[in-house]
């Protein structure tokens, strides 16, 4: 009796709302998708009273059926005075009712008002929320961003002769080993990882007189406290000139200098977790300078005739450190 006496005062007043039998249950009032949010509190939406928009089975007054889950709509009566709200009911939800609906949805409570006659209709309704709309994430992009994130070493130049060399005479290059192993950064989104790996593969010299080679590797390093006969190296330059003339930081071209420059290069590679992808990515490359003198040193009986000067090894511990 109760039922159907909400349901004619309902259909009187135009209210877009389904009515449930208190006895009937929460699992009897099915309305379908309201419209009304899912994320908890309280959201006010309009009751349309003649034609609209709206959701399936509400009332029909002043024109076609209004939507079950309010939203403002209007008939040729105009606006209507009804409004209601939505709130989340949380002991429904969470204390095993069955579900009302399709879901994702929750139960909420539906309070409708006449700001007109101040008649009141309060039900309680399922409302199905849309699935949320999970961004696609590009894998590769997340591993162009790592990339750009890793803080890769410059080199540090070692030199034997270091400061200054002579012309005839083999000048070691080698950089810091210490600085050669791989660097490698990992970009996450959501359930997506990307992880991007520089590896050194070589380093690339240019000696300052228009020279330039290329090693495979940091290089060797000269021990000064063992004699030279012992020792060899795969990456070295003999300069053929020296550095006279060449810019100096007193501005005395007697006291030119070379800039001797080491390159490295890395490979950087990728690889992802949560989706497919991996590969090569772009080269990197991270250098440094150093100035080298480089002069002559001559016979007593030639002045044009240049001669191979020891290293500091020859002379002993700690002579060339």
């Amino acid at each position: 009796m109760r039922s159907a006496l909400v349901v004619v005062v309902a259909a009187l007043l135009g209210v877009g709302v389904v009515i449930v039998d208190p006895g009937a249950g929460p699992a009897a009032a099915d309305t379908g998708s309201a419209g009304a949010g899912s994320g908890g509190g309280t959201v006010s939406v309009g009751a349309g009273s003649g034609s609209g928009s709206g959701g399936s089975g509400g009332g029909s007054s002043g024109g076609s059926s209004g939507g079950s889950s309010g939203g403002s709509s209007s008939g040729s009566g105009g606006s209507s005075p009804w409004s209601c709200t939505y709130s989340i009911l949380t002991l429904n939800n969470e204390g095993g009712f069955p579900a009302g609906g399709p879901q994702p949805g929750a139960w909420y409570s539906v309070t409708c008002d006449d700001a007109a006659t101040g008649a009141q209709v309060t039900q309680t309704i399922w409302v199905t929320t849309p699935p949320a709309t999970v961004p696609t994430v590009d894998p590769r992009a997340l591993a162009l961003q790592a990339e750009r994130s890793i803080d890769l070493p410059d080199p540090t130049i070692r030199l034997d002769p270091a400061g200054s060399s002579v012309v005839g005479l083999a000048t070691w290059l080698w950089i810091d080993p210490t600085i050669w192993y791989d660097h490698s950064v990992t970009a996450t989104a959501g359930a997506v990882s990307a992880t991007a790996v520089a590896r050194p593969v070589g380093v690339s010299w240019s000696t300052g007189d228009g020279g330039t080679l290329e090693c495979g590797g940091p290089g060797t390093a000269y021990v000064p406290w063992l004699p030279s006969v012992w020792q060899s190296t795969y990456c070295s330059h003999t300069y053929a000139r020296t550095s006279l003339g060449e810019p100096s930081p007193d501005g005395d071209p007697d006291d030119g200098q070379f800039g001797v420059e080491a390159t490295i290069e890395w490979a950087v590679s990728w690889s992802a977790h949560g989706a497919p992808g991996g590969g090569q990515l772009p080269t990197l490359y991270t250098a440094a300078t150093v100035p080298l003198r480089v002069v002559q040193i001559e016979s007593l009986n030639a002045a044009t005739v240049s001669v191979p000067v020891p290293r500091a090894a020859d002379y002993g511990p700690g002579a060339g450190a």
